[in-house]
């Protein structure tokens, strides 16, 4: 589906005040598109409208309208840079963003690199443990089987009665 007809979409699903639908459309349009300023614009805007400044913050970085609020509540939420980085899905060439937008997104690549490496998650992983509070499944499965128990000794019971007889 082209931009233009994905956007008329988002633009109908907002009158009907469906910016869930708004959203994901916009976020799919995006996958295809990651280096496009006007879907993140829109997309910001309506993060904005829902009131989640984090995302508004995220998807409005790379544009000139995103409102220092915002980065505030992106930055606080994300506050690896590194991650912070990857979260924008921006591949493209800082050249072809609005000077506010490039002169942000330099900045923050500057303060990755000085941060150092991108953590590592190198730990090997452990599943988690059963707290002592988690009993009833075992309790369940001990009931489970004493009236299967009951039930099978009734039916042997039974059988036993019809082969004497």
């Amino acid at each position: 589906m082209a931009k233009a007809d994905v956007l008329a979409r988002v633009r109908a699903d907002l009158a009907a005040g469906h910016t869930h639908m708004a959203i994901q459309r916009l976020r799919t349009l995006l996958a295809t598109l990651p280096d496009d300023v006007e879907v993140r614009s829109l997309l910001a805007s309506v993060y904005r409208q829902t009131g989640n400044l984090v995302e508004a913050g995220r998807w409005g970085f790379l544009t000139d309208d995103v409102r220092p609020i915002e980065l505030v509540a992106y930055a606080k939420a994300n506050p690896d840079p590194w991650q912070r980085l990857r979260l924008l899905q921006f591949s493209g060439d800082p050249v072809g963003l609005p000077d506010a937008a490039a002169d942000r997104l330099v900045e923050l690549a500057d303060e990755a690199q000085r941060s150092g490496p991108p953590t590592q998650w190198a730990g090997d992983y452990r599943a988690p443990t059963r707290s002592r509070g988690a009993t009833w499944p075992c309790l369940f499965t001990a009931i489970v089987l004493t009236v299967v128990t009951v039930l099978a000794a009734f039916g042997a019971i039974r059988i036993l009665g019809w082969v004497i007889d």
